[in-house]
């Protein structure tokens, strides 16, 4: 009997975790598309399927489902995007190089539509809401740290040239590479990536130890 009692939970446990997933997925797609102040309760539970009661037993508040959102959904989506393969990176410029042209392939009509999540929401939320801009700041930190270790891991491998300084290299870098995004966004086409891509590639070739 204890065991049936057992198998029970762990299944109420699993359709719990479901349940929350789901509530944020959809959150994610209707913030992407409309921004969080766009995002409306009424309009999650109606492509959920679900009722108010299933998802204020997870969620007290708009608010604390924005939060979860960014903690849960946004954050994971940049580590696996930008920052884990970072970390996995053996020659800087040349993997940077390939990182770069692989995310202009791989961009979708959908996201040509929606630019990136991060920087919409920088935009958005970081001047309205304290408890936001923070959590945000926390994702362009992870990123930025995560490319300064990189081009100090190529400094130290005499592949990146020991004149430069990471830290504001990274902080170039993004800056550049969501300004292209950004631009993609408002033309609805992929050409900035191209011609703006040009010139990033060039910068990096750039910081590159001559013979390496």
């Amino acid at each position: 009997m204890s065991v049936i009692v057992k198998d029970t939970e762990k299944t109420s446990i699993r359709n719990a975790d479901a349940t929350r997933q789901k509530i944020l997925d959809v959150a994610f797609e209707e913030v992407l598309l409309k921004g969080y102040q766009g995002l409306r309760v009424d309009g999650v539970l109606k492509k959920t399927s679900l009722t108010k009661g299933a998802f204020y037993h997870h969620f007290a508040s708009k608010k604390e489902l924005g939060h979860a959102v960014i903690d849960e959904v946004l954050k994971p989506w940049i580590e696996n995007r930008w920052i884990i393969p970072l970390k996995e990176i053996q020659h800087p410029i040349d993997d940077l190089i390939r990182m770069l042209e692989s995310a202009r392939d791989d961009i979708s009509a959908e996201e040509l539509h929606t630019g990136c999540p991060l920087n919409n929401l920088t935009q958005e939320m970081s001047p309205l809401d304290e408890s936001f801009r923070i959590r945000i700041a926390n994702i362009w930190q992870l990123w930025h740290q995560a490319l300064v270790e990189t081009l100090e891991r190529g400094q130290k491998l005499g592949l990146v040239k020991k004149s430069i300084k990471p830290n504001n290299v990274a902080r170039f870098l993004i800056a550049a590479m969501e300004g292209i995004i950004g631009q993609c966004k408002c033309y609805m086409n992929d050409l900035a990536f191209y011609e703006a891509g040009e010139c990033l590639q060039d910068y990096l070739e750039s910081l590159r130890v001559e013979n390496s």
